[in-house]
């Protein structure tokens, strides 16, 4: 082809390698791992307590979700204490928690949460952790929350 001609050619574009690597399924700064990290850190020798308190406060917020958790409140609890603490492991791996979060999205969909319950438990947890670590919960740190919740809520929701 003519050197003139060329000029006027755009260029192919260039086409992506079939084995992409998997986006991460929690999309948060460093800091805001870090902030995360510390504030469970404080709470972690009281994590079935506040647990229990998650759950008072969820239930009060949206009582018809009780009938969607059954069995007592501690058993409960002691599920969410470890699903914490599977998170906070989760958080420095390349590969995360996404695989995890989305079972546990298929059953509670089986169950009959949806997207609107995700977001009352956000706010349960947000709260919780107001109260549970009182000055300690800053705007930063809350907002890392906020930012770890509306990931969760996005993977589980489907």
């Amino acid at each position: 082809m003519p050197a003139a001609m060329q000029a006027n050619v755009a260029p192919k574009p260039k086409t992506r390698a079939r084995g992409r690597a998997p986006a991460k399924d929690i999309q948060l700064t460093a800091e805001q791992k870090r902030l995360i990290r510390v504030s469970f850190l404080r709470i972690e020798p009281a994590l079935d307590l506040v647990a229990q308190l998650f759950f008072l406060k969820l239930f009060r917020l949206d009582p018809a979700l009780r009938k969607k958790f059954s069995g007592p409140i501690d058993v409960q609890a002691r599920k969410f204490a470890a699903g914490a603490k599977l998170a906070m492991i989760s958080l420095g791996h390349e590969d995360g928690l996404a695989p995890t979060l989305k079972l546990l999205g298929a059953r509670h969909r089986q169950l009959g949460i949806r997207t609107r319950h995700y977001r009352t438990m956000s706010r349960a947890l947000v709260w919780t952790l107001e109260r549970s670590l009182d000055k300690a919960f800053d705007r930063d740190t809350k907002d890392a929350w906020n930012a770890l919740t509306a990931q969760f809520t996005k993977v589980m929701s489907g």
